[in-house]
């Protein structure tokens, strides 16, 4: 077939087609599909512009090499090579995104299940083995207590139920019933940490902001002081970056140094400091932060705190690891700064680097005057 369109461009009557068009043309095809393969589309114009371009540029400097140049031949043949391999680049892309997407729809329509109106969808105090993302409908959840039955909330789309009591893995502490006609999509712990490869977001995120979104909205209505607030938000955080941390370490659940550090949030108010009851184990290397993203450290720990503005947190606010045989605590990116134990540290300092002896330490994240007060209790290296 590239013989005979070529043939019918290029060759004169009586002739065959000569092997180097039928060269160029098949190269150029190949240069056009992977311009539209593998480039974003803001720059399709560009590359295929360039690789038409490289071919103008060879036939200028033809007569260099003792040949003629031929621009009604051999370059037209290139351009139109380009041409129709960028027609193919962008079916096969076309084709690609269709049947990538229908295998995720397939997916999702796999794990959505319809409830009908009063119907269940999980009691209290039965096991938690699947967490529910709203698509349509409403939502009631309802706790018993002393023989009586309580309306907690009504939840619509977008909203997630039953997702404390997996991450926990704790029997269901509600009743969930569906008002109207209702679609869910149900998810299980494993779904949540593995990986995605669609470009799509990632369910530990919804779920992620979901939370933080919750803990937001009830901070603004009042229904939480700022001890509960920030007793609660710690609580969930930690659930959350237990996620996050076999999400980055692929599911795994490895960890790199095999040092864990304990932790205890506090919440700080005028002059006073009101601490969480519960305190938490985390495995080196930890990252705290708004967003603190790849560290460039394997196996990475994210601790994650949701912060409306003015933000006192960087997305990567310190990173405490083990390095020389001894827990050293980093902070090259933050803009108000860390202070421990009394020492402040941070870019504007110009120290960036703590070692952190054994013993408890007393960190405020956000310098002097922040509200994110914590205690660290470092363990000795053998």
């Amino acid at each position: 077939m590239i013989c005979a369109v070529i043939g019918s461009l290029m060759a004169e009557k009586g002739k065959a087609v000569e092997m180097d068009k039928i060269v160029h043309f098949v190269g150029y095809t190949m240069l056009g599909g992977l311009m539209i393969m593998g480039l974003r589309p803001m720059l399709w114009p560009f590359g295929l512009v360039g690789v038409a371009g490289m071919s103008a540029a060879l036939e200028l400097i033809q007569p260099i090499f003792g040949r003629t140049t031929d621009w009604s031949g051999d370059f037209v043949t290139n351009c139109l090579a380009v041409t129709a391999g960028g027609s193919v680049g962008l079916i096969g892309r076309f084709l690609w995104s269709y049947i990538r997407t229908e295998a995720v729809n397939a997916e999702i329509r796999k794990a959505t299940v319809g409830f009908g109106d009063g119907q269940t969808i999980f009691r209290q105090g039965e096991s938690s083995d699947k967490f529910y993302i709203i698509r349509s409908g409403q939502v009631v959840l309802t706790r018993e207590a002393n023989g009586a039955t309580t309306e907690l909330a009504k939840v619509g789309p977008g909203e997630v139920v039953g997702e404390m009591g997996v991450l926990q893995n704790l029997a269901r502490s509600a009743t969930a019933t569906a008002k109207g006609k209702c679609w869910l999509y149900g998810m299980t712990v494993q779904d949540l940490m593995d990986k995605r490869s669609d470009g799509q977001e990632h369910p530990g995120s919804v779920v992620a902001r979901v939370l933080a979104q919750r803990l937001r909205k009830a901070m603004e209505k009042g229904e939480l002081s700022e001890r509960e607030f920030g007793v609660a938000l710690q609580s969930a955080q930690a659930e959350i970056q237990k996620v996050s941390a076999a999400v980055a370490a692929g599911g795994n659940g490895s960890v790199q140094s095999g040092v864990e550090v304990k932790l205890r949030m506090g919440w700080r108010q005028g002059e006073e400091i009101q601490w969480s009851s519960e305190e938490s184990t985390h495995a080196l290397p930890m990252a705290f932060g708004r967003n603190p993203g790849p560290t460039g450290l394997k196996n990475t720990e994210l601790i994650l705190l949701d912060e409306n503005p003015p933000q006192r947190l960087a997305p990567l606010q310190f990173l405490i690891q083990v390095q020389g045989g001894s827990i050293v605590l980093k902070d090259d990116q933050s803009t108000h700064g860390n202070e421990v134990s009394g020492i402040s540290i941070g870019p504007a300092t110009g120290v960036t680097e703590i070692e952190l002896p054994a013993g408890q330490h007393v960190l405020v994240a956000g310098g002097e005057g922040s509200p994110y007060v914590m205690v660290l209790e470092i363990p000795e290296i053998v």
